[in-house]
């Protein structure tokens, strides 16, 4: 974001941008740029607003990031080096940092019953959950390819969808296929609404997230150890995409494009392979990761380390 702002004249007119300052040099399609850049424009209050606090942030005392060494420690470095300090702390993922209150209390039920009481009897890692977030509501074409997708794959799911207003349920926003909760019965179930995401995503049989790569929900499939199925949409979310995929080698691509409507037979083949014998590579490298993110919350690991660093510059800025 920083040489996209120093640059912003430069940038606009690639059609593909070489980060090569960052460690391996990156580069970027101008659509898999952040959004926030690529909508900027000039003449919008609102926008120069936002990217004067962004350009700022350069300016800031100190970093603080939900991330951790295992997962950007090249990254964290290079920022340091950049900023030319040690105030750059990684002190996640914050989820372990705190109690556990990922259920709220709330019983959850799909169109099939008892959401946990399902899961309970399904094999370890064989479940994949499907989820894209608070903000991303699926287009008719989108939710048909998709529902026929995991059709198709033969493997068992959990399907959180998003409900819309009336106007965009009118136009098919959100719609689940007639027929397809009853055909799917048994092997895979629909939440339509709210789902406690943490507490299902750590089960013991769920073993994939299907998810739009947004960094929270990368972080939560991270810690829960599930491999990644990347369909990155908008913001920031081709960034993570590419990090966990190519990168960290703890997800696979399955699509992309906030309008992108996929092919379900291609869809289907990428989720089948990824939860079979052939995704066990990918699975085992998002255990590891699992392992070294838990570490990294623990006493003597590098986030907690971090986060009491933070804590005593707090009170060095106290007493100054």
């Amino acid at each position: 974001m920083n040489y996209c702002w120093a640059n912003l004249e430069i940038v606009k007119g690639l059609g593909v941008v070489d980060f090569v300052g960052l460690p391996r040099s990156p580069s970027f399609k101008q659509e898999h740029l952040p959004s926030g850049f690529r909508m900027y424009q000039e003449s919008d209050p609102d926008c120069q607003l936002r990217k004067d606090s962004l350009v700022a942030n350069k300016l800031s005392h100190g970093f603080i990031f939900n991330s951790f060494e295992s997962l950007e420690g090249d990254y964290l470095g290079f920022l340091k080096r950049e900023v030319g300090h040690e105030r750059v702390y990684a002190v996640g993922p914050v989820n372990l940092l705190g109690p556990d209150s990922t259920d709220g209390g709330i019983p959850v039920t799909s169109s099939s019953g008892n959401v946990f009481e399902w899961l309970d009897g399904c094999p370890d890692g064989s479940v994949l959950y499907v989820c894209f977030g608070s903000q991303k509501l699926l287009s008719k074409k989108q939710m048909e390819a998709l529902a026929d997708g995991l059709e198709k794959s033969m493997v068992r799911f959990i399907w959180v969808v998003k409900t819309g207003t009336a106007q965009q349920v009118e136009d098919g926003y959100g719609a689940v296929p007639d027929g397809f909760d009853d055909r799917l019965a048994g092997r895979g179930l629909v939440i339509r609404g709210w789902a406690p995401q943490v507490k299902i995503l750590r089960h013991r049989a769920v073993g994939g997230f299907l998810s739009h790569c947004g960094w929270n929900s990368i972080l939560e499939g991270i810690v829960a150890g599930a491999m990644i199925l990347a369909w990155p949409m908008e913001a920031d979310q081709f960034i993570d995409a590419r990090l966990v995929v190519e990168e960290l080698g703890v997800g696979v691509a399955a699509c992309e494009g906030a309008a992108t409507v996929p092919d379900s037979e291609e869809l289907a083949k990428v989720i089948g392979e990824s939860m079979s014998e052939e995704g066990t590579g990918v699975r085992m490298k998002a255990e590891e990761l699992k392992r070294k993110a838990l570490e990294a919350v623990k006493e003597g690991g590098k986030s907690l380390n971090d986060l009491n660093g933070l804590v005593k510059e707090l009170f060095k800025l106290k007493i100054q």
